[in-house]
């Protein structure tokens, strides 16, 4: 948990790249914010199972079903709206164009 001196006191914004899934992005967002440093490529899987002094995101909210939430319709439709959950003291809203805001609580 991180301490209070060390809240980050604005929203931070992150976009998810093209490539990137939205969990992973959510797991990125919340490193940065924590300020913990990214993971190399060869610890990829490692930072897809935790967000380093975080609870692991599968415990607050189900990465696959996440990226599910905002992937296109049967008919390739894009989808629209935005999910909010909180996790370790940081409410997280990603939007279905792959924006993340995270923002202490």
């Amino acid at each position: 948990m991180h301490a209070d001196a060390d809240v980050r006191q604005d929203p931070l914004i992150y976009t998810a790249a093209d490539d990137e899934s939205l969990s992973d992005a959510v797991i990125a967002a919340l490193r940065e914010a924590e300020g913990v440093a990214s993971a190399s490529d060869s610890d990829a899987s490692a930072a897809m199972e935790t967000v380093g002094v975080l609870t692991p995101l599968f415990e607050t909210i189900d990465p696959d079903a996440l990226n599910a939430l905002f992937s296109s319709t049967h008919s390739g439709d894009t989808r629209t709206g935005s999910v909010t959950f909180t996790h370790d003291g940081y409410d997280v809203t990603v939007t279905a164009d792959g924006e993340i805001t995270v923002s202490s609580q």
